[in-house]
């Protein structure tokens, strides 16, 4: 209460837009917001991208909820946000003002119109990503370079010749950029060798394609038009997340970058433990060859061999 108290007496503090509106869900979703509890994880998961896109730093803003249970075949969300401090530089004065117009971009509402969409789905997609990461733990921790084919152990041990030694980098990484093909082609094979891996990578697959289509008709030619063009976007630019970053990307096109990015953190694991074991000579280090004495000792027929070292 003494928070919502501190956060109403900053709303009335300064000349600042507030901004409110509602999430309308029909009777088919109301269930996933009918209790307190599901209403917060819905705000959590949605409204920091929002907040983002709209050029709102999201730690600077006040956000106040109510879910409206009043209709329970209607079941809605009232919102409310504003920011808590002025971070836009004044250039008629010293120091900051809040933001002058108070209009959110039309394609910033239609990302989260979408991104509400996506949470609605019914699917078991997490759930489903999460059983071929740990399947494809499992395979990677089961399959030693012994048990790997001459491709794999070789694409392994090039990649691990051609990272970076000194610290451990992760897909995610710009440095990482040029050895993602490869990085996904392990993955691929490492996928393949193991049945249950690669039914679970099957079984995700297949989900995210049904929520792809279920998205297009949802969101009708508005999401069919953005997803054609940053599938261009992506094929035309290499590694165009890496130049644009994943947040400019909103359609499935995300997820699968996130998935790839996980099945490719597991893989190069797999390779810091293959730079761990390969024994580096340091060409700095001046080494000398040790011969340690020893005596071998053999007996025949009952008598010492005159023969000893």
């Amino acid at each position: 209460m003494e928070q919502v108290k501190e956060m109403k007496r900053r709303a009335q503090t300064g000349e600042k837009n507030i901004w409110h509106g509602f999430i309308s869900f029909n009777k088919e979703n109301s269930e996933k917001i009918d209790d307190p509890e599901k209403c917060i994880a819905l705000i959590k998961q949605t409204f920091g991208q929002f907040f983002k896109d709209a050029g709102f730093n999201p730690d600077n803003m006040d956000l106040l909820c109510a879910l409206h249970l009043d209709r329970p075949e209607h079941l809605h969300i009232h919102y409310v946000f504003w920011e808590k401090e002025s971070k836009v530089k004044n250039q008629r004065a010293a120091g900051y003002k809040y933001r002058a117009k108070g209009k959110i971009p039309l394609d910033v509402i239609d990302k989260m119109t979408e991104r509400l969409n996506a949470y609605t789905i019914d699917d078991d997609l997490a759930r489903k990503r999460k059983k071929v990461i740990e399947e494809l733990t499992r395979t990677s921790n089961e399959y030693d370079q012994a048990h790997l084919d001459d491709i794999l152990r070789r694409w392994l041990k090039e990649l691990a010749d051609e990272l970076p030694k000194d610290k451990p980098l992760w897909y995610g990484n710009k440095e990482i950029a040029e050895h993602r093909p490869k990085i996904d082609m392990v993955a691929e094979w490492l996928i393949d060798l193991d049945d249950k891996t690669r039914e679970a990578d099957h079984a995700f697959r297949k989900e995210l394609r049904e929520k792809e289509q279920a998205l297009k008709g949802i969101m009708g030619n508005y999401y069919k038009q953005r997803l054609e063009i940053e599938k261009r976007q992506t094929e035309a630019v290499p590694n165009f997340v890496d130049h644009q970053g994943i947040r400019t990307i909103h359609t499935i096109e995300r997820l699968e970058w996130d998935y790839r990015r996980r099945l490719g953190n597991i893989v190069l694991k797999k390779v810091r433990e293959i730079q761990r074991e390969t024994y580096r000579r340091n060409p700095r280090r001046k080494y000398k060859l040790h011969l340690k004495k020893f005596s071998l000792i053999r007996k025949a027929k009952g008598k010492d061999c005159k023969y000893c070292w």
